[in-house]
This record gives structure tokens, sequence and C-alpha cells, in this order.
């Protein structure tokens, strides 16, 4: 076999493969070499020596077949000899494998598993590392939300819905409503993590193999904390990976939402926010602008991550145990993966960077109609009115004002009465000093009384909860890290002294 020719030519196959196939089909595949070399030779590796544990693989062949993959393992994934000519990512690792300690040792190293077993133990490493990655991005945006939200939790603002102004606030109230789904985010991509650390090497063709090799000895060597058990399903299980891939999409929504929010409060218009210089962009016509370019990028983003996931789902209706799967997940998982992670860290850095004009969110709370539930609130709990009522004297009110080009401070008892006159046939009376609070959008935001209110005790309460998540999430982190650069370091150990 030349080595311009694909792994099973000269075999089974006659000639070389099609330019066409090797043009449409194995670039593609080869393609994938880069972003799986590390966790590729992490495979490798680690069956060599489970070969050599398990007494079917000794002598020289067997050091030379460790030799020469600790050899490879040292090549960076984008300065490897990767050739679309030889088929896979795989066949390029054999062919260099062979070139560098002949053919008698590397034909060693599909003793026991197809070639598909190597990529679905690549994949999972992969997957597994960057889940972690960006499950550090998410709890860096969370971080960065709480620590804006401690420095302004009693600066006014206003809520909004439908993007008009709803019900007086506080800035860091605001703030912390991003932080919450950030953590749950984090929350998605630690179970992602677990699942992938289920291993799936060793499982051999799709019912096992007659080789000595110990599934669990494997999923040690390469720092897994369980077995995918059904050999088959080890070898064809991809729905880890559409979990995955809607964990990405919904942090990606997540993140777009709130980009979404921040351009509308970065306008001229709102003028609430602005993004530091470095997550900005000049206009290339019109020297006045500063467009909040990075909030674009995040929203691009979250329509890729969503056009991945409904990828993967539609080649899965190909029936199971198809190459079609993993033809498009080997690519797919790990570009999106770095896609979500680059995205999910530019979210934590605009955030941290981030210019809060708190006079401005003072402003447009004292120049909306935002007391007008409180307004209803004190007028039902003063026993005169049912909810409703109140709801409907208040809303005429408020109209009445609007139509008249006047400010929500000048509403006053007489207004209030001629409102119900106008909606129940009878006026109400309020105390003016209970309708003066009731008009005060900072009285009304501090008023609160529920848990996760804008009160500042529940603002207290809040930021507890989000340092102890933070914290524990910081803790997760940490042990998966070490965890995993144990396992790897005692690989490359064991196959150092076997070699």
């Amino acid at each position: 076999m030349s080595d311009t020719e694909e792994l099973g030519r000269g075999g089974r196959l006659r000639g070389n493969a099609a330019t066409e196939l090797v043009a449409a089909a194995f670039a593609v595949e080869s393609a994938h070499g880069p972003r799986l070399a590390h966790a590729l030779s992490l495979a490798d590796l680690a069956h060599a020596v489970a070969l050599v544990e398990g007494g079917d693989l000794g002598g020289e062949d067997a050091k030379q077949l460790l030799r020469g993959l600790l050899e490879l393992h040292e090549i960076p994934g984008d300065e490897f000899p990767w050739d679309p000519a030889l088929g896979d990512a795989f066949n390029s690792r054999e062919a260099e494998l062979e070139r560098r300690v002949g053919r008698s040792a590397a034909g060693w190293l599909s003793a026991g598993r197809p070639r598909r077993e190597a990529f679905r133990v690549a994949l999972r490493l992969t997957a597994r590392s960057r889940a972690r990655d960006l499950h550090d991005a998410l709890v860096e945006q969370a971080t960065a939300l709480a620590r804006h939200a401690r420095a302004t939790k009693t600066a006014l603002a206003t809520d909004y819905t439908y993007l008009q102004p709803a019900q007086p606030t506080t800035v860091g109230h605001l703030l912390l409503a991003y932080a919450y789904p950030a953590l749950r985010d984090g929350n998605r991509a630690q179970r992602s993590h677990a699942a992938l650390g289920a291993s799936v090497a060793g499982a051999g063709g799709s019912a096992g193999s007659r080789w000595s090799l110990d599934r669990g000895r494997l999923a040690e060597l390469l720092g897994c904390e369980e077995l995918v058990e059904h050999a088959k399903d080890a070898a064809w299980q991809a729905d880890v990976y559409v979990d995955l891939l809607s964990t990405l999409a919904i942090a990606a929504t997540h993140q777009s939402q709130l980009g979404q929010d921040f351009e509308i409060y970065a306008s001229q218009e709102f003028g609430l926010l602005q993004l530091a210089d470095a997550h900005s962009r000049a206009s290339a016509s019109m020297p006045q602008k500063k467009n909040p370019y990075a909030l674009a990028a995040i929203r691009t983003q979250a329509a890729q991550a969503a056009a991945d996931v409904t990828g993967a789902l539609v080649v899965l209706h190909s029936g199971s145990a198809r190459t079609d799967h993993f033809h498009l997940l080997n690519g797919l998982v790990p570009r999106a993966l770095d896609d979500a992670v680059a995205i999910a860290r530019l979210t934590a850095s605009v955030l941290d960077g981030l210019e809060l004009r708190l006079e401005r969110f003072e402003q447009i709370a004292h120049e909306s109609v935002v007391t007008a539930a409180d307004i209803a609130d004190v007028l039902a709990l003063s026993g005169e009115l049912d909810y409703r009522s109140a709801h409907k004297v208040v809303g005429r009110a408020v109209r009445d004002l609007v139509e008249a080009g006047e400010r929500p401070s000048v509403l006053d008892s007489e207004r209030l009465a001629a409102a119900a006159e106008e909606t129940i046939g009878r006026p109400v009376a309020i105390d003016a000093d209970t309708l003066a609070s009731a008009l005060d959008p900072a009285a009304c935001a501090a008023a609160r009384r529920q848990t996760g209110s804008s009160s500042e005790a529940a603002m207290d309460a809040m930021l507890g909860t989000i340092d102890s998540a933070v914290a524990a999430h910081g803790r997760w982190s940490e042990a998966a890290r070490e965890h995993e650069a144990a396992a790897e370091e005692a690989l490359l150990t064991r196959a150092r002294d076997l070699a």
C-alpha cells in the first residue's frame, strides 16, 4: 500500500479512492484531525497500554508501538501531517506511526477495535474538556453580573416588558435577571460533562471482541468515571451529543437575549449603558458611531447553535448505527463547542467592561408612569376597592395624564377621585402621604416583600446565593480539571514505563 492509498485498499479494495470521494468526504473527515488530535492520541495510547496489560501484545512490537505513539503525542494537532488521500484522521495517524516504527508494530493499533472507536473516545474526551471550559465562561458571566449588581443594588431603574416601562426596580435587580440563567446553563454544562465521562473504550465492533481488553481499566486510563455498558450503544450512542448541543443552544439563546436587550439599552434613545471601546467597532463611513459589535457576534452564534442542534437531530433520522451520524458529529461537536466557549468568554468580557449610566436609569424611572401598579395596590390594600376596580381607576387616571401631556408626579387625590367617578361611578379617597409614597419609584422598589424582589434585603439574599453558587461551581471545575490532568499524566507515565 502506497502512502497515498486509503486504509483497506490493496486488501479488500482495488486502486486508489476516487478524487471526488477524497475531495467531498475524506477531506471533510481529515479536517476533523486538528481539533481531535490530542484526544485521538490519548485514545490510542490507552488502547495500546490495555493490549499490553491484557497480555495480548508484548515484546519489541509493544515497546515500539508505545514509543511511536508517545512521539506522535508530542506533535501539535495543527502541525500533524494530515493527508485527506488516506481517508480520515485515524488513517493519517496510522500512516505516520508506520513511517516511524514500521508496519509490524504499527499494525497492532487496530487490534480489538475498529477505527471508529478511536474517534468515539476522542470525541468524548474533547467534548468533555470543552464542556468544562464552557461552564467556566458561563460562571464568569454570573460573576461579572453579580459584581455590578452588588454595586447598584439600590440604584433606581425601570423594568421593561414589551420594551415599555413596567415597574420601578433597581439596576442591580435588572442585572441579576441575567445571572441566574447563566448559572443554570453552567449546571447544564456540568451534567453534559458528567454524561461524557462515561467510557466507550474497549467496546470492540458492536458486540465486543475476543481480545483481553479490560474496559474498566481503559476507563481508568482515560479518566472516565463509568462505562457505557452495552457494546453497540457504546459504539453508536449519539444522544449525549444532542443533549450537549442543546445545552450550547440554550446558553447561546440566553446570551442572545442579553445581547438584544443591551443593544437597545445602549442606543442613544435609551442611553442606559455603553460597551467598552474594546468590545465596540467604529463605522467605516460615519465617524460619530460607536457600534456595539460584540453583541452582534453573540447573537449570530446563537443562530448557529440552534442550527447545529437541528442538524444533529435531522441526521439521526437515518436509522441506527449509521456512519452519517458521526460523519457529522465528529466535526460539528468540537467546532460548536469552540464557538460556544469563545462567545461565552466574549459575553463575560463584555459584562466585565460594561459602563452603567445610573443617572439615566433614574431619570427614566421618574419620567415614566412606573408606579401605577403600586398606586393600585395601595388603593386595594386600603380596603376601599377590590384590586380590579383599583386597576381600572388608576389606568383611567394615567390615560388622563398622558392625554393632557402631564408628568405622573402631578397625580393627586383629586385626579384619582375624578378617574374613579368616570370608571366606577363614585370617588375614592387616599391619604396624601400614602399617595406620595406610592408615587415615589425608589420607595416602591424598596417596598417589595417577596423573595427575589427588588428590596435591599431580597437583593442581599440573592447576591449571597449567587456567591455560594459561583464558589461551588469553581470547586467543581477545579476538581474536574485536576482529575482529568492527573488521569492523562498517569496514562502517559504508564505508557512510558511500558515502552
